[in-house]
């Protein structure tokens, strides 16, 4: 049993120093906590943001021209108003912003539409879509960045960011600087990113492709091979397989995603953020697989329980397999150590 332990942990030290790799390099590149849109094309039912420096992004769109979408900041003197707008590509239609609270010293022309409360200034920052667009390592995505803002507000009170264009498209506001995830932020992510591809103009098969084809063909090929592999009556090491093949689909995924997005935007060293949430994925689910694919031995139930539930804490950590490949690998691993507690010797 000891021996077991030390195999487990030399196949698993490689990815442990991964997790602890990543987390590190997150604080070299910008990450951002993703927020839902409402209706808030006037200032009444602005979307309130309660935490102006935390990093948020929002994925939206303008509906029409002569419109304009409002994001409400609590702030207190002194601190800063920061953040840029996107779009998905460019084509796409150039918003513009203007920033609007007590104390700002006004700037250009307003539009009549877009409501100013009374004792606040208002600056337009005007969108221009730039010649290349920067290279995003968390979504991926190639980010074509339109305008940016950066003020340190002179009083306390409610400002505003107003976005408007010349017509209906779709933006995405980025407000804040400071890189903080609740729990439940990070482990969504991955289904958040999937929906950031989708508003990209990307169809849903195309974002889905890889991870339908690895699991559809993995099982495939293992239901070929299953009576050989004994696995027609062991639905525990099916749970198994099925919760490795979503790791690797999942890598997949992603990186058919840096693919598209390198092509745009060049090679950075902000891809290798990228690479590791493949590698991850990669280096836990081919244990996962052969876990499952192994002949089932009395002794083995303890080992194998202990392994998945790390592979699953793992996987959610690095973002693989939909979160669902993650869920399946910690409850084959309770199963596994249930049965194991079980066995008439642990009675």
């Amino acid at each position: 049993m000891t021996s077991g332990y030390r195999s487990f942990g030399r196949q698993n030290l490689p990815c442990l120093f991964l997790v602890l790799l990543l987390l590190a390099g997150t604080g070299i590149v910008s990450a951002h906590a993703p927020l839902g849109a409402g209706s808030n094309e006037d200032i009444a039912h602005a979307i309130l943001i309660s935490n102006p420096e935390k990093s948020f992004v929002i994925y939206t769109e303008l509906h029409e021209s002569g419109e304009a979408q409002y994001y409400q900041f609590p702030m207190q003197k002194g601190q800063i108003l920061y953040g840029s707008l996107q779009v998905p590509g460019p084509g796409s239609m150039v918003p513009n912003m203007v920033i609007i609270g007590p104390g700002i010293e006004s700037t250009g022309n307003v539009p009549s539409f877009v409501e100013i409360p009374a004792g606040s200034g208002a600056i337009i920052i005007p969108g221009k879509l730039p010649g290349k667009p920067a290279y995003e390592p968390f979504s991926p995505q190639p980010i074509y960045e339109v305008g940016r803002f950066n003020v340190t507000v002179p009083r306390d009170g409610d400002y505003y960011i107003a976005v408007y264009g010349p017509g209906g498209g779709k933006y995405s506001l980025a407000p804040g600087f400071l890189e903080q995830f609740t729990p439940a932020e990070w482990l969504l992510i991955p289904w958040s990113v999937v929906t950031i591809h989708l508003w990209e103009g990307q169809s849903p098969w195309a974002v889905c492709a890889p991870m339908i084809l690895v699991v559809t063909g993995g099982l495939a090929l293992v239901g070929i091979c299953r009576k050989h592999l004994g696995l027609h009556r062991d639905p525990l090491r099916w749970m198994i397989l099925i919760s490795g093949l979503l790791y690797l689909g999942g890598a997949a995924m992603t990186a058919l995603q840096v693919v598209h997005a390198v092509q745009v935007t060049g090679f950075t060293y902000q891809v290798m953020v990228t690479v590791m949430f493949i590698a991850g994925p990669i280096i836990l689910g081919i244990p996962a697989i052969r876990e499952g694919i192994r002949q089932p031995r009395p002794d083995s139930l303890l080992k194998s329980g202990i392994n998945m539930v790390i592979i699953g804490i793992l996987g959610l950590l690095l973002w693989a397999g939909l979160i669902i490949g993650p869920v399946l690998a910690i409850m084959s691993g309770l199963l596994a150590l249930a049965k194991h507690m079980g066995k008439p010797d642990h009675a």
